[in-house]
């Protein structure tokens, strides 16, 4: 299992100012090589970081908020050997796919760009999807994009996602049994933002998770400057469970 982090940068002022990078995350495992959240700037940090986007095997989007979807695109074009290879899959939520009925979200990803895949499947919360060895279980994340998601990636190890969104009583049960547990943790403790997590609430679930790392990733402007570090290491101390901050080009290996 290798992750390795195109970007770390969480909310619309990192994206925008681009303090740290806005990429998404690369999962490699049992022979599937997945794109998370392939926000602004994926194709560029690719390269810069190393990673050939032509050895995807899928995509996974959260959710419909453009720091999470902007260059997927191009990324399933890449996985895609230019268009020229029908190949992949895609897994994200209804507004990713189809827009809303409000017309508050558009389809991100065109139909065009759809058909240059093996599959594409809308997920919901409880929803599965298996490729290969490794089964992908969407969770419900409490944000303000309201179909957004976390994902269970589960093969030789567990990976958690909870995407974008605050903590909520019994989140923590969708993750029970993750190796890793990856949280969207925008703010530190004291500062709270409805529908968005910060460390208080990345704390109540790492606790009850237990996962073996908790990474804390999509950090935002409050977070920067060493203020995640002395976060992650609080959690630490409250929680007994390792806790870092990931970094632009970070890579973290399971052999």
């Amino acid at each position: 299992m290798k992750l390795i982090f195109l970007g770390t940068a969480g909310g619309r002022f990192m994206t925008i100012t681009q303090k740290r990078a806005t990429g998404g995350t690369i999962l490699e495992m049992d022979g599937e090589i997945i794109h998370i959240d392939p926000g602004p700037g994926a194709l560029v940090r690719a390269k810069e970081f190393g990673f050939n986007l032509k050895s995807l095997t899928g995509v996974l989007i959260t959710h419909a908020h453009p720091d999470h979807y902007t260059d997927a695109e191009f990324v399933i074009i890449a996985m895609t050997k230019g268009g020229k290879k029908k190949c992949g899959f895609l897994l994200a939520n209804d507004h990713v796919i189809n827009g809303s009925m409000d017309g508050r979200y558009r389809p991100v990803v065109s139909t065009y760009v759809l058909n240059l895949l093996d599959e594409h499947k809308i997920m919901k919360p409880g929803d599965m999807f298996k490729i290969g060895k490794i089964d992908i279980t969407a969770v419900r994340a409490k944000h303000g994009e309201p179909k957004a998601l976390g994902f269970v990636i589960k093969g030789s190890s567990t990976i958690g996602l909870t995407g974008d969104g605050e903590y909520y009583e019994g989140m923590a049960d969708a993750f029970k049994g993750c190796d890793y547990l990856l949280v969207n943790c925008l703010r530190p403790r004291e500062l709270k933002w409805p529908e968005h997590m910060n460390s208080e609430g990345a704390t109540k679930l790492i606790s009850q998770v237990r996962p073996k790392l908790a990474v804390l990733k999509d950090i935002g402007m409050k977070m920067i400057e060493g203020v995640a570090e002395k976060e992650a290491k609080w959690i630490e101390e409250n929680t007994g469970v390792k806790t870092i901050v990931a970094r632009d080009g970070m890579r973290i290996t399971n052999t």
